[in-house]
């Protein structure tokens, strides 16, 4: 399934999907929730997979290098938040990367905005 722009999903790109760019764009140490994908053919971002990650979302993009061309991401203050943006980008853009439903850190019990799980 192609997915079209992140119109209001409240992330800053696209970039590229390199090092470079990552280093530049992002800060360290920092929790975020992101999206993969590229510009299609009418020049939309088509999204093919959404993550976060609870502490340092520059390293967890840095290990995406190679499987996307282009990101979008946003920074937040904690674990907690960027797992609720994966999860909503999750059930919004149902990305054909994404085969199962976020999953929570080991011992956190927060639910997903959307489906409670």
């Amino acid at each position: 399934m192609m997915q079209n722009e992140l119109i209001g999903a409240g992330l800053r790109g696209p970039f590229a999907l390199a090092r470079d760019t990552i280093d530049e764009e992002l800060v360290d140490q920092c929790p975020g929730a992101y999206a993969l994908g590229f510009i299609d053919n009418m020049g939309r971002f088509a999204i093919t997979y959404v993550g976060s990650a609870g502490e340092d979302l520059k390293s967890k993009l840095r290990a995406h290098i190679g499987t996307a061309s282009q990101f979008k991401f946003r920074h937040f203050t904690d674990q907690q938040k960027a797992f609720e943006k994966e999860c909503e980008l999750f059930h919004q853009f149902m990305p054909r990367g994404n085969f199962l439903h976020p999953s929570r850190p080991q011992g956190a019990n927060w639910t997903c905005p959307r489906c409670r799980r």
